[in-house]
């Protein structure tokens, strides 16, 4: 997939901008508040339907302002062209139209316009608690199998469902047979999410250790290891291969052995959304005993084996977005990541304070590319883009004359 061009209205600070983009390599520059990372989710709304950071959607929209729109005109790798309108409004769901229709869901383009993004927000990965490790995993399969975000649609429905049934103290006023409704259903979805999981830990797992060498240099051993939540109770050995058959039973001998702690708590104690997914460097906990640069070289081969596997199950190649990863990462580790994704033929966002330092790196991969990157500079100020008129060798050659 390749954008080309972007229009933002009443996107945080942005009134109206259109930004035509480059094949390659688009620079958005400026000082802080300037509004590049704004671009930088509106992308992201096209592609997963919210912002690649963890907030509220409402968020976006400029203050004192009711709705903010986002539209990108694109074109497929099969020469196709694709054009998304995502709008978001106060009190109301979000509006998605494509040549499909104007009444979609976000579950209907999750996975049309693959996405990767880096930013210093997504350090809670390798740094925080299970449900961000969660949220990765799931975020990624979601864009590659429309079957898994049906799943963890039905997934929050059910559990919503089951924990309304146990508020209303089912199993006290006798009301059993419709929690056991809900956990059966429950239990069914939930087993396939473990397995398509597990299977997806077990495929990643090479490609992260791949990228994680070439980003670091490092010959350290990198491990993946899913824990599923229904293991910790005893009701099934982790293993090689979790068949959603099996699981499926040791969900059903967890739900009997916790159904007293259930009904005193009201809430449900089991399934997918308390898995853990544990990274390891040299046999140790990540979040425990890796440096801050095994952190930062850890994240980057995370997102770069994203890279690869949308590219390959979706048929199409991901855009990246590099918000602000100058500041967070090396300058080596920045020319490392800018060079796997550019030959890997993916179009990529980069924003930057210092849009000049930037570009000597592009001129220094353009020579080890051998190749002409096409390449924009984007000037932000308080919302108002300025498209550099030099694309290519020129933008390039300015770089090496600075």
């Amino acid at each position: 997939m390749v954008i080309r061009s972007v229009s933002l209205t009443h996107v945080r600070n942005h009134e109206h901008t259109e930004i035509p983009c480059a094949r390659d390599v688009n620079v958005l520059t400026g000082l802080n508040g300037s509004g590049k990372t704004s671009v930088l989710e509106a992308i992201s709304l096209c592609a997963i339907a919210k912002s690649f950071v963890p907030v509220p959607d409402q968020a976006l929209i400029q203050h004192g302002l009711d709705d903010c729109t986002s539209t990108i005109d694109a074109i497929r790798d099969l020469d196709v062209p694709y054009r998304v309108t995502v709008s978001v409004r106060n009190g109301t769901r979000k509006r998605i139209t494509t040549a499909h229709g104007s009444s979609l869901t976000p579950r209907d383009i999750i996975g049309e316009l693959p996405m990767v993004a880096l930013s210093p927000d997504h350090k809670s990965v390798t740094f925080g608690g299970p449900a961000e490790r969660r949220a990765f995993l799931d975020g990624v399969m979601a864009q590659s199998s429309h079957r898994f975000t049906e799943l963890l649609y039905e997934h929050r429905r059910l559990l919503k469902q089951r924990n309304a049934a146990l508020h209303s103290g089912a199993l006290m006023n006798g009301g059993s047979d419709e929690l056991d409704v809900w956990t059966e259903q429950f239990i069914v979805v939930s087993a396939e999410i473990v397995e398509r999981r597990n299977r997806f830990v077990a495929d990643v797992t090479p490609i992260v250790c791949s990228a994680y060498e070439a980003v670091s240099g490092a010959a350290e051993v990198i491990g993946i290891e899913y824990q599923p939540d229904v293991a910790t109770h005893g009701a099934l050995v982790p293993g090689s291969q979790l068949l959603s058959a099996e699981v499926a039973e040791a969900y059903r001998a967890t739900a009997r052995m916790l159904r007293s702690r259930e009904a005193a708590r009201e809430s449900t104690l089991f399934g997918p959304q308390k898995d853990e997914i544990a990274f390891t460097i040299n046999g140790g906990l990540v979040r425990e005993t890796a440096s801050q640069g095994q952190h930062k070289s850890l994240l980057v081969a995370l997102k770069l084996a994203e890279c690869v596997l949308l590219r390959e199950r979706c048929n199409e190649r991901p855009v990246v977005l590099l918000d602000d990863v100058f500041s967070e990462l090396d300058r080596d580790r920045c020319a490392r990541v800018l060079n796997r994704v550019l030959s890997m033929g993916m179009q990529c966002f980069v924003t930057t304070t210092e849009g000049e330092s930037v570009l000597k790196v592009m001129r220094e991969i353009n020579n080890e590319l051998g190749g002409e990157i096409d390449i924009s500079m984007i000037s932000l100020d308080q919302g108002k883009a300025t498209v550099s008129v030099k694309t290519g060798s020129a933008l390039l050659h300015s770089a090496e004359a600075a």
